[in-house]
């Protein structure tokens, strides 16, 4: 069996082969600038990953590459079973973007309860991908366990309508897709959010309305 390190000289070469310039030139259009990318897309990112997938000591070494496409691949190549909140701390560090943000998201955390506890933790930090992460979490919770009580998703109402007029425009987007997606599970839900809706509105923000725009419509007919 191969060792990581020669499995790690395999992908950086596999990345290579799928090289495309107009891609990386796309991206930076639409606001992801990387140290190092060489535009792969997601789909051959995937064909990639699942030849190695589960491997956690690969996906740490990837991690250690500053590329896009090694971050994306250390992400879903990593084993979810075997990360704890400690080694999800060192994940973070590598979350530079909304769309590592997602893949996070996608191929870690919405895998395993234990992990959804970090969506009340991540809205409350003060830093702007932790705080995406946080409500892209809950949003992606919400869609895929019918399971939990309503009261897992009203803890983020508060700080939702808080950061509601904030200047970044991911953070208003992954809370109005939070509350867009806890609106949904079922009518109280749906009535409560409404409520809050109602209360963004009434901040008078032309930044807050985005929010607004964005979950009312969407929920309420």
């Amino acid at each position: 069996m191969n060792s990581p390190e020669i499995k790690l000289n395999t992908i950086l070469k596999e990345i290579r082969t799928y090289e495309s310039g107009p891609s990386v030139d796309g991206m930076k259009r639409l606001g992801l600038n990387y140290h190092k990318n060489f535009g792969v897309n997601l789909i051959n990112l995937k064909k990639i990953a699942g030849q190695y997938h589960p491997n956690h000591e690969l996906a740490k070494l990837l991690r250690t590459k500053n590329f896009r496409e090694t971050k994306i691949l250390s992400l879903m190549i990593d084993d979810y079973t075997v990360l704890d909140k400690n080694r999800i701390k060192d994940i973070i560090h590598i979350i530079d973007s909304q769309e590592l943000t997602e893949q996070l998201i996608l191929n870690i955390l919405e895998k395993d309860k234990k992990f959804y506890p970090l969506a009340l933790k991540f809205i409350n930090s003060e830093k702007e991908f932790k705080i995406t992460a946080g409500f892209v979490l809950y949003a992606r919770i919400a869609t895929i366990n019918s399971d939990l009580n309503d009261d897992f998703f009203e803890h983020f109402f508060n700080r939702g309508i808080e950061l509601s007029d904030n200047d970044n425009l991911n953070i208003r987007k992954s809370i109005a897709r939070a509350f867009r997606q806890t609106a949904l599970r079922n009518s109280d839900l749906k009535k409560k959010v409404l409520l809050k809706m109602a209360e963004i509105k009434n901040l008078n923000s032309k930044k807050a309305d985005l929010v607004y725009e964005e979950v009312v419509p969407l929920i309420d007919y």
